[in-house]
């Protein structure tokens, strides 16, 4: 934990830094934004203004080495996000990075090892844990299925067909050049996989380990993997947990509107949660319920306000000062990780 205001360092000054981290530090009481490391001039240009140019370094390797740093925030290529969080760890700093942690189950390793021994705190950026309708729709599947009131759980699913944000992100700067300062990399595959499935298998990481995410999230007990399919930029699982078959469905599809969200299926009734697009700021996840006994169709649930990246922000804070825990530490994601490469074992052998 850190006594005292958290002083924090930003790995990266992109898109998602610019608009779904940096905004929210710099908003919290709690913290101080010390410095922030971005090599691309574009960016640099238009951070200074927000930042001042004494907060900006071009290495990151000099912001790690600082010792007025607590926590770092990092925000960059999917294949460094790796080898920059294990770097950041290694500098003795707590660390936010962005999902996905890694790209097989041994470098996750890895990071969830490093940060135990070290004693650090070690959040992977699944937001959607912190939307307030994913924490109510939890909250009501977990009560149905104690008391029973719609029966027995008889199946889940878990769909993403949602390959562009659907809806415009707020403001940002877009660099204009290539990273002068090139980032360290780790494969962006295990050993394992055949070459055919290497590109999409980067995707299904990106896309589809928030939807993993969320399948753990509402059955956190031992998953059972029975089947796993690719065809024609579509995955698709079946497993079992929690005494009910669960379909995971990820496609690789544009239809212009964010389609993506889970169902569970009782007995005498159904829980549906429509999850919005990440970059619709004042979206959260609508829950709704249909209760046979009562006559209920759709009944919307009340879900809250809260963009889930600002929450997941001050959650890290919370994390850093001594309340909960992260909802996605690095063990956590782990779990993830080894499920993902079971699922692409399955479906690369079928």
């Amino acid at each position: 934990m850190v006594s005292g205001r958290v002083r924090i360092g930003m790995l990266g000054g992109g898109m998602i830094s610019q608009i779904a981290h940096l905004p929210f530090y710099l908003d919290d009481p709690r913290c101080e934004v010390v410095a922030l490391a971005e090599s691309r001039p574009s960016l640099v240009e238009a951070l200074t203004p927000v930042l001042g140019a004494g907060r900006l370094l071009r290495d990151h390797d000099e912001m790690l080495a600082r010792t007025d740093i607590d926590a770092v925030v990092i925000s960059a290529p999917r294949p460094a996000t790796g080898p920059l969080t294990l770097a950041a760890l290694e500098a003795g700093k707590h660390v936010l990075a962005e999902k996905p942690m890694a790209h097989s189950a041994e470098q996750a390793r890895r990071l969830a090892e490093a940060a135990a021994t070290l004693g650090l705190i070690y959040a992977v950026g699944y937001m959607k844990r912190y939307d307030p309708g994913i924490e109510a729709g939890k909250r009501l599947v977990d009560a149905v299925r104690q008391d029973g009131r719609l029966g027995r759980l008889l199946f889940a699913r878990f769909y993403d067909y949602a390959n562009s944000y659907a809806v415009p992100p707020p403001a940002h700067t877009r660099p204009t050049e290539s990273r002068p300062l090139r980032f360290p990399t780790w494969p962006t595959f295990p050993d394992w996989l055949p070459e055919r499935f290497r590109e999409v298998y980067a995707w299904f990481l990106n896309a589809g380990s928030h939807d993993v995410n969320l399948l753990r999230y509402f059955f956190p007990d031992e998953i059972t993997l029975l089947d796993a399919r690719y065809e024609a930029d579509s995955v698709t699982a079946t497993l079992r947990a929690g005494g009910c078959l669960i379909g995971l469905d990820v496609v690789k599809a544009a239809p212009g509107v964010w389609l993506e969200g889970a169902e569970f299926v009782f007995e005498r009734g159904r829980i549906a949660l429509v999850i919005p697009s990440p970059m619709a700021v004042d979206g959260v996840t609508q829950v709704s319920i249909d209760d046979a006994a009562r006559g209920a169709i759709g009944e919307a649930q009340p879900c809250g306000q809260g963009w889930s990246f600002a929450r997941q922000a001050r959650g890290f804070v919370d994390a850093l000062t001594g309340g909960a825990r992260p909802l996605t530490e690095g063990v956590d994601g782990l779990a993830d990780m080894q499920l993902m490469e079971r699922i692409w074992r399955k479906a690369a052998a079928a």
